[in-house]
């Protein structure tokens, strides 16, 4: 089966059956592609990730408490929400 036909019959599952899947392919995911390494983090990743790493150890103050970040998240996004059913 082609990766074309996997997608095609995934897409044409109903919504809580393709969640089933998500959920069972990631709990899954080192038995079916192998376990990720080093090699397999691309290097321009690697580099942002080390760059943010260096800028959090230099500038600690820059950080934001995660507590309420839930709470703040949920606003925005039920804010963004609104603003997409109500458009200008």
């Amino acid at each position: 089966m082609s990766v074309e036909q996997i997608e095609k019959t995934l897409l044409a599952l109903p919504t809580e059956e393709r969640r089933q899947f998500a959920d069972w392919f990631y709990a899954h995911e080192s038995e079916i592609v192998g376990s990720p390494t080093d090699d397999s983090i691309h290097p321009s990743v690697k580099a942002e990730v080390l760059r943010r790493l260096k800028e959090v150890e230099e500038h600690p103050e820059l950080l934001e408490p995660w507590d309420g970040t839930l709470k703040r998240a949920r606003r925005q996004l039920d804010e963004f929400r609104r603003s997409q059913d109500h458009p200008r």
